[in-house]
């Protein structure tokens, strides 16, 4: 059961306000999930269910003209809370993925549902974390997909006689509003890379036919992830062009880039992930659905994407903790850079103009703000977090 008292949004924002000017005292402490006692993962489980069922938030306004974003208008469909989550994603895709705004906007997105979870439904925090570096050697087989407690579980592969919906566990028939009304939905897709050239001219350029037979989990090793955390200390512009950009063979067009080979393995295992995972991990449109555009608008539909970005967070963080200029290095455009290969190569880390580390975050209004520099370093100020 949903026990809350009555929830101001004016309270959420005073409340944010005074943690984001705190002291970091008390950190919470972000656990793999499998560590995580049975009590643990259903208090989680529980808390995503009910921002699920909470009302809608009147505030959230769409800042990106639909002309661009390429979404509808937003629509009350569901009584649900994570339709409003979803749709920031949807809305302000343009500006948050393939930019510089890709690592702070997810550090400021994953804690803000964190938030609105500890102060509307008594969740404790400590949001967990997928290490999907366990399950690569057989991502399909892996103990991830084996839980099917329907308090504790995540529950398993998708139904393929039924859009691969998922059948087990805590979240079978979970209620997903975007871009249409659908049950939660995985489908392990070992090879989706060619698909995706599949979708977009603009997409196909930065494929050849080697990397359209890549096997998405050859590319989150945990070898890989080592290497890319030790490779380019204080160097930001390189890192980064890795976990927000699912360009497979930048390793083969742009061999001059300095450690391309480390970074082409992290900027597949953000997108590989996904990928793997299928369906609405992946933006896949819903079988029912007419006049879908498939993307990554709408990837916050399943719960497994928060998972899966504190985990593209605490790699930031590793790397930022191995070297103290590390920490609050930052660089990138706030304008996507891919109209062709050779615009690319001239802005990696994305077109001006630029930003810092004073450049607001996008929220659509529907979380409280902050800036680039207060999400830099998450063991001080309103973050207060460690990873374990």
């Amino acid at each position: 059961m949903c026990s809350v008292s009555t929830f101001s949004y004016l309270l959420f924002y005073a409340l944010f306000t005074v943690l984001i000017n705190a002291q970091c005292t008390n950190p919470t402490v972000r656990r793999e999930w499998r560590t995580l006692d049975r009590d643990g993962r259903a208090a989680w489980i529980s808390a995503v269910k009910c921002l699920a069922a909470s009302p809608h938030n009147p505030d959230l306004v769409a800042t990106v003209n639909s002309s661009i974003s390429q979404i509808p208008a937003l629509t009350r469909r569901l009584p649900s809370g994570t339709v409003d989550i979803s749709y920031i994603h949807m809305d302000l895709n343009v500006r948050i993925h393939q930019t510089g705004m890709f690592l702070p906007f997810h550090r400021w997105f994953v804690h803000s549902v964190e938030q609105a979870m500890v102060e509307k439904y008594g969740f404790s925090g400590g949001f967990p974390y997928w290490n999907w570096t366990i399950d690569a050697p057989d991502f399909y087989k892996s103990s991830w997909w084996q839980d099917s407690d329907t308090e504790s579980g995540l529950g398993g592969w998708g139904d393929p006689d039924k859009d691969y919906e998922v059948q087990d566990g805590a979240f079978a028939g979970f209620a997903l509003a975007n871009p249409s009304y659908h049950p939660m939905r995985y489908q392990y897709t070992a090879q989706p890379f060619a698909a995706f050239a599949a979708s977009s001219p603009t997409i196909a350029q930065f494929f050849n036919s080697t990397m359209l037979e890549t096997y998405a989990n050859s590319t989150f090793h945990a070898d890989q992830i080592a290497a890319i955390i030790a490779g380019n200390p204080s160097d930001l512009v390189n890192f980064q062009l890795s976990p927000d950009n699912w360009i497979v063979n930048a390793v083969i067009r742009y061999p001059s880039y300095p450690d391309l080979r480390e970074i082409f393995f992290f900027q597949c295992a953000h997108g590989s992930v996904h990928a793997i995972t299928g369906r609405d991990l992946a933006g896949t449109c819903p079988a029912t659905t007419e006049d879908c555009i498939p993307g990554n608008k709408w990837w916050p539909n399943s719960p497994l994407f928060f998972l899966h970005h504190v985990m593209i967070g605490k790699i930031w963080s590793d790397w930022q903790n191995l070297n103290e200029t590390s920490t609050t290095a930052f660089a990138g455009g706030s304008v996507q850079a891919f109209d062709n290969t050779t615009y690319f190569a001239e802005y990696p880390t994305r077109a001006p103009p630029m930003l810092n580390t004073s450049s607001d975050i996008y929220t659509d209004n529907m979380f409280p703000g902050a800036t680039i520099g207060d999400v830099s370093n998450h063991t001080t100020g309103y973050l207060c977090y460690v990873y374990e």
